[in-house]
């Protein structure tokens, strides 16, 4: 299995007990709640990187939405959503620059026409090279494809990579929880796509 090393890093406490990741129904709007799944990812990725690089930890639900509010700004939802991998890409990136980051993100799309797709080397190994670099990956799910995915049209963390059956099963984290699917079926059976946006240090 290949993941991130300090899962506890975005477990926060809420209501006294761990919950894994941030959740947009903690924005204090209904539009926000509504639409910030990406916002809400991108400030897991930026929590993650801070605690790693600077021992910034963020322990609470409290403390979670703070940082919520401030990336929703950089990785701010279009009308319909913030449905393109680069818009993701393009807010994080802006964020590394305004708080003189030596990081960026990069992104890797699976567009809706099946033959501009990259192959599934490709992506498994864009998925791979950020989970070496120790940080959670932003996934893009416009279309779960039969997979056991909480919803279309979303962004989650991915925490963690393994091979198991024959099968390369992600992890990932959605509303404190934890989330299995397989990359080849989803790959092979989501209509819309959708795409990954990674971060590493600046060479």
């Amino acid at each position: 299995m290949i993941g991130i090393s300090h899962p506890e890093w975005l477990t926060v406490t809420k209501e006294e007990k761990p919950f894994l990741g941030y959740s947009q129904e903690w924005y204090h709007t209904k539009h926000q709640r509504r639409a910030g799944c990406g916002p809400t990812v991108g400030a897991m990725i930026i929590a993650y990187e801070e605690m790693k690089l600077k021992g910034c930890n963020i322990s609470t639900c409290k403390d979670a939405v703070n940082l919520m509010d401030q990336i929703w700004h950089y990785i701010m939802p279009r009308i319909g959503g913030l449905y393109k991998t680069k818009w993701m890409e393009e807010g994080l990136n802006r964020y590394f620059s305004d708080y003189h980051r030596r990081m960026k993100a990069e992104k890797l799309s699976v567009p809706i026409c099946r033959f501009s797709r990259p192959s599934f080397c490709d992506v498994k190994c864009f998925i791979k090279e950020g989970l070496l670099q120790d940080f959670p990956i932003a996934f893009l799910n416009l279309h779960r494809g039969g997979e056991c995915i909480p919803y279309n049209w979303h962004w989650m963390p991915i925490v963690a990579m393994e091979e198991k059956q024959g099968q390369t099963i992600i992890t990932l984290w959605d509303e404190g929880a934890e989330w299995y699917f397989s990359l080849e079926k989803w790959l092979e059976k989501t209509f819309w796509g959708g795409g990954f946006v990674r971060i590493s240090p600046m060479k």
